[in-house]
């Protein structure tokens, strides 16, 4: 394990009535520069980031690895990780901001209580005990499927906490409908945020309306090349392997150094 990856082993959220464990990544030479403040990352699902004996598909992303190797050979700036847990069998409700049908099961979304809980519970912890930016400009969220989802829309919410967001083969079947409105209603915060949306051309209905939502995104927010980046990863699937494979393409867009984003 990474010896720079530190654990919150039980926080408590008052928002979800749970207990979370928190995994920090802390970038090389964090310990001797006491008065940097460094940009924060915000990740979910990380049971699927860094080892491959806890991820559910028997693969993680080695997201550890990839961020302090692209942190050492100076492709992107000097970052905090915070990785968060999900929810186990509360994973889907969670990361949804509306209700829908799922495989037999009605889902009563709780993404506003897990947008509450990053917001005003992690989020203020984390600036608290580590040297963050603590402005939006130096906070950033990613996650995959839904998890790309949700960090889509708490961004979307929260753009006065959240400058940036890079949403890997986002779950934007769940909703396409309220998702487009939503998009229309926060027109502002689009305006504001970087933003990274990608898709596998090998994922199936999971890629069902991505591309779409990347065109609604890109005309409301004004299409700054900038700003916002849709990807397409051909022979990409929908997996913890791809991905792993590309993850290094948001992390340079977001972080990236005095180089092509």
């Amino acid at each position: 394990m990474n010896n720079h990856l530190l654990t919150i082993e039980k926080f408590f959220s008052e928002a979800l009535n749970d207990i979370r464990k928190i995994r920090v990544l802390l970038p090389p030479g964090y310990s001797s520069r006491t008065s940097h403040q460094y940009p924060v990352l915000y990740v979910h699902d990380a049971q699927n980031l860094f080892d491959d004996r806890e991820s559910y598909s028997g693969q993680a992303w080695h997201l550890d690895r990839i961020v302090t190797d692209l942190i050492t050979t100076g492709q992107i700036q000097p970052i905090i990780l915070v990785a968060i847990d999900h929810g186990g069998g509360h994973r889907l409700a969670e990361f949804a901001h509306q209700d829908r049908n799922h495989e037999g099961q009605h889902i009563r979304a709780r993404g506003n209580h897990y947008e509450t809980f990053l917001s005003e519970e992690l989020k203020p912890r984390i600036d608290r005990m580590f040297h963050t930016h603590p402005e939006a400009r130096g906070n950033a969220l990613m996650g995959s499927s839904m998890g790309g989802l949700v960090s889509l829309n708490i961004a979307l919410r929260r753009s006065d906490q959240f400058g940036a967001v890079a949403a890997l083969s986002p779950s934007c079947w769940w909703n396409p409908a309220a998702l487009k409105s939503d998009l229309k209603q926060f027109s502002n915060s689009l305006r504001q945020l970087k933003i990274w949306l990608d898709i596998g051309g090998r994922e199936g209905d999971y890629g069902d309306d991505v591309e779409e939502i990347a065109t609604k995104i890109a005309i409301l927010s004004g299409n700054d090349i900038d700003m916002l980046r849709y990807y397409l990863e051909p022979d990409a699937d929908h997996s913890e392997n791809a991905w792993r494979n590309r993850v290094h393409l948001p992390l340079k867009f977001l972080f990236g150094i005095d180089r092509e984003k």
